[in-house]
């Protein structure tokens, strides 16, 4: 009787830990900042909160910072070293991020971090369908407001940039990626609280 009633009990217990990791894995909290580390750089991808509203400002940005032995390097990039691709994933959007690509020239300070916030901007062709232009041109709107339409969002930031030497030669590239994700939902109704 005690043996049946000792597997009967490590049965029980076994199959709540099985349900507790489920709800677990399910409400895991989303990934709203990532770090990347290579060689003399660190690369910040952050979105100051996990979740916002539709009327909220969207807080997204992306930090470059230099952490070798020189008090300072060069580095050449496009119009700027980050890029910010992104995917809606409830509408399973693409995101296009387009970017001009002159050359310049950028000086990173030991341990002070290049910063640029994100402003998506999309963009759309004659061969898409129109629901995404007419998705594209409703996420303009917001976007010139720094908010965002309903959705999930997952970002797909990389820097990428040439570290250049004392002669201002190009040393390899560097591509540093990282990924984050934050939530816009529709702002709470007081009245349906009732």
């Amino acid at each position: 009787m005690v043996v049946i009633f000792t597997i009967v009990f490590l049965l029980a217990g076994c199959s709540r830990d099985e349900k507790s990791n489920e709800h677990n894995v399910k409400e895991s909290p989303i990934r709203s900042n990532a770090k990347v580390a290579e060689g003399d750089f660190v690369y910040r991808l952050v979105s100051e909160k996990s979740v916002y509203t539709e009327s909220e400002k969207v807080e997204v940005y992306a930090e470059l910072e230099y952490v070798g032995d020189e008090p300072e390097i060069k580095i050449a990039h496009a119009d700027s070293p980050f890029y910010f691709p992104m995917k809606e994933k409830t509408r399973n959007y693409d995101i296009r991020y387009g970017m001009k690509e002159p050359l310049r020239v950028t000086v990173l300070k030991k341990g002070l971090p290049l910063r640029e916030r994100f402003t998506p901007h999309g963009g759309y062709s004659s061969e898409d369908q129109k629901e995404y232009v007419d998705y594209i041109k409703a996420l303009w709107e917001a976007s010139n407001k720094g908010t965002l339409l309903q959705g999930d969002y997952q970002v797909a930031g990389s820097a990428m940039f040439n570290p250049l030497n004392e002669s201002m030669v190009s040393q390899e590239s560097l591509r540093l990626n990282a990924e984050i994700e934050f939530l816009v939902e529709k702002p709470e109704n007081k009245n349906d609280k009732k």
